[in-house]
């Protein structure tokens, strides 16, 4: 077997604005057949290595997010019912649980985060949201989400006080889709459409949706 030097591949979602992404080379070796599949594939509505591969998380599930200290607790239950939207569409693809002890910063170090930004980017201040996954040949390896808490307010289903304000059910079912690997699509009935209204309630994933995991898990 002979000895690989991986590269490790990111790329960040943006939610309202466009996507970025950077892909280098790769080599393969004997026993990645999980990680590259030979020829290049279907996209399904995932992102897509330089080779045409689907980028996921393969056999790997569920993965495990944080919601560290930064995070409001009121939202707990908003971004729990958002992994469980998603785990009636593919069985127990997304676990989510609360850690105060974690207290970092987002950052290339193997924990998959959820961060509430008090912080942002001025020339990006129109994103409510952005996730960064991060993958070795076609299999990811780290999904950090941040949630711009600098320019937007934010409401839980259900509540009286949602005007001027996004649903983070519904920002978090989108960036979870994002973090098993899937890109924005222009589908209507999508919850993986790039745009998110103020005061829209959008929790259900449509066929379009369920159809491209399918392809994965």
């Amino acid at each position: 077997m002979s000895h690989v030097n991986f590269r490790l591949l990111f790329f960040t979602f943006a939610c309202v604005l466009s996507l970025s992404a950077c892909n280098k080379g790769f080599t393969l070796r004997i026993g990645d057949q999980d990680l590259f599949a030979f020829g290049s594939q279907q996209a399904c509505n995932f992102v897509q290595n330089s080779q045409g591969i689907r980028v996921s998380w393969k056999s790997s599930v569920p993965i495990h997010l944080i919601i560290t200290s930064s995070v409001p607790l009121e939202f707990d239950a908003s971004i729990i019912k958002a992994a469980q939207t998603w785990n009636s569409r593919a069985s127990n693809l997304i676990e989510v649980h609360r850690d105060n002890s974690y207290t970092a910063t987002p950052s290339s170090d193997g924990i998959n985060g959820i961060y509430w930004m008090s912080d942002w980017s001025e020339d990006q201040g129109a994103e409510q949201a952005r996730t960064s996954i991060k993958w070795e040949i076609s299999k990811i390896q780290e999904a950090d989400i941040k949630v711009n808490a600098k320019n937007f307010r934010f409401y839980s289903t259900g509540s009286a006080n949602s005007a001027g304000r996004v649903n983070l059910e519904s920002l978090m079912l989108h960036e979870f889709g994002h973090a098993v690997g899937l890109r924005h699509i222009s589908n209507l009935t999508s919850v993986m459409q790039p745009n998110l209204g103020s005061s829209v309630d959008r929790n259900n994933p449509g066929d379009v949706d369920a159809t491209s995991l399918n392809c994965e898990y």
